[in-house]
């Protein structure tokens, strides 16, 4: 007797489509879409979209990345939550002319709800800079970075940081010790286990 063989299983079939949000600090707009057999491999996933995306072209950027991590989902909606962003490697080296001075900044700060961050910024001058201005730049740039950080919560911190607020804030004032010509919050970390926890479970909670 001969045995049947059995049909090899489409896997693709068995696969269903995901809405992936962005988090609700940048309005849960569609960050973009992924594809699972299961919802729990959706976590952990990790998502890319530039500030001209999460804006629908507003704002026209493509040098600024945030990286978005998928931390729950729902029937056929994934839910994110911003791990941190980063600038594009190429624009920032365009910036770093010869015979200027870029000065660099890479401090842990935490926020108002105790979420702790490390944040990495930029400041590139017009010409070069004496070292005793670097130094003092750099006490500025770092001191306007983690008091900020003390006085506003993770989701106003990180919207002040992706839209520009916060590198126009050090500028300002750094261009009195020397003139610049840009200041970039170049990229930021968050760390895994912040504080915050309880908040992230919380909205988890309201979308069941």
């Amino acid at each position: 007797m001969q045995l049947a063989h059995k049909r090899p299983r489409d896997k693709w079939k068995a696969k269903q489509w995901y809405t992936v949000l962005a988090p609700k600090m940048f309005g849960e707009v569609k960050a973009g879409e992924a594809v699972a057999d299961e919802p729990s491999k959706l976590i952990g996933r990790r998502i890319e979209m530039t500030l001209g995306d999460l804006t629908g072209n507003v704002i026209k950027n493509t040098n600024l990345k945030l990286l978005l991590e998928i931390d729950d989902v729902n029937h056929t909606t994934a839910y994110t939550r911003f791990i941190g962003h980063k600038m594009d490697t190429g624009y920032l080296r365009s910036l770093a002319r010869k015979g200027i001075s870029k000065i660099d900044s890479n401090i842990d700060v935490v926020t108002k709800d105790g979420e702790k961050l490390r944040v990495k910024t930029s400041c590139f001058t017009l010409k070069k800079a004496s070292e005793a201005q670097v130094k003092q730049i750099r006490k500025m740039m770092e001191e306007i970075i983690i008091n900020r950080a003390k006085t506003l919560e993770l989701n106003r911190y990180v919207q002040e940081i992706i839209l520009g607020k916060l590198s126009s804030d050090i500028y300002k004032v750094a261009k009195k010790i020397y003139p610049l010509r840009r200041v970039e919050i170049t990229k930021t970390e968050r760390y895994r286990y912040g504080y915050g926890a309880q908040e992230q479970e919380r909205e988890q909670e309201e979308r069941r």
